[in-house]
């Protein structure tokens, strides 16, 4: 099952909420799917990213949520977004000490974060974790919510 994610403006979930939104999502690239595109264009393959935001934020599923109507897609709030957009910079902040202790320097190929899901560990790169804290952040600053479809 594959679960995909739609930025949308929370006054009008029909609209994307692209980089013609906000300037700074022009450079993202997050894993796309099938129906979905690199994060610039308001959506991205949420299934390689949910297991960072279950993990960071102790729980399980978070973005795979039921609408009580089937016609309607089924939303992230604009406050779950902030706290997930937090948990990252949280995660990003810790990394850079790290990597300042050890005299490093991370790279945007660096792996600051492994994550295991269903005996599979999945890698997660400095630059995936800074675009998709970027592309919430931008998201809730907008006034925006994320779809989701699976």
């Amino acid at each position: 099952m594959g679960l995909d994610c739609y930025m949308v403006h929370a006054s009008d979930q029909k609209k994307a909420f692209t980089s013609e939104d906000d300037q700074r999502l022009a450079d993202i690239q997050l894993c796309g799917g099938l129906f979905s595109g690199d994060g610039s264009d308001g959506s991205f393959r949420g299934k390689v990213y949910e297991p960072l935001i279950d993990y960071l934020c102790g729980g399980e599923y978070v973005w795979h949520k039921e609408s009580k109507d089937p016609a309607i897609m089924p939303i992230v709030r604009n406050d779950e977004l902030a706290d997930q957009a937090h948990w990252l910079s949280d995660l990003l902040q810790a990394s850079q000490e790290v990597a300042e202790q050890n005299e490093e320097t991370l790279q945007d190929d660096t792996i600051i974060i492994q994550v295991e899901q269903r005996g599979s560990i999945i890698e997660y790169t400095y630059k995936e974790v800074r675009d998709l804290e970027l592309l919430l952040r931008a998201t809730v600053e907008g006034g925006g919510v994320m779809q989701v479809w699976w």
